[in-house]
């Protein structure tokens, strides 16, 4: 298999693996996003795919998927307020670089103050 049938497959995974989250439901919305991120760090925990083809099909399921691009957004809104622990370092990066397209700053959780 060569790597456009790699990432065509590991595409269809994530896609497949939005959750349905509702109407107007916050907290349904960023754990669908770390529900998808959490797989794609599976992936490439598992060398099905690098990190950067990850976060390149993590950014064309925001483009196609309005499901997932609402969970992308609400997730990038509410970075700050999510423990660390619970979210993959492939949804982390991908977070802060949406919250970087919005004009936010980024959250880095080794220099920051938890309570």
């Amino acid at each position: 298999m060569d790597e456009a049938d790699t990432s065509l497959k590991a595409y269809d995974t994530l896609y497949k693996s939005v959750p349905a989250i509702g109407f107007l439901n916050r907290k349904k919305r960023v754990r669908a996003y770390i529900e998808v991120t959490k797989i794609a760090q599976q992936m490439i925990d598992g060398e099905e795919i690098s990190e950067d083809q990850a976060l390149y099909l993590l950014s064309i399921l925001v483009r196609k998927y309005s499901r997932f691009q609402k969970a992308s957004m609400m997730t990038a809104l509410n970075l700050s307020a999510i423990k660390r622990k619970k979210i993959s370092s492939v949804g982390l990066k991908y977070a802060n670089d949406f919250r970087c397209s919005m004009k936010m700053m980024p959250v880095d959780y080794d220099n920051s103050i938890q309570p």
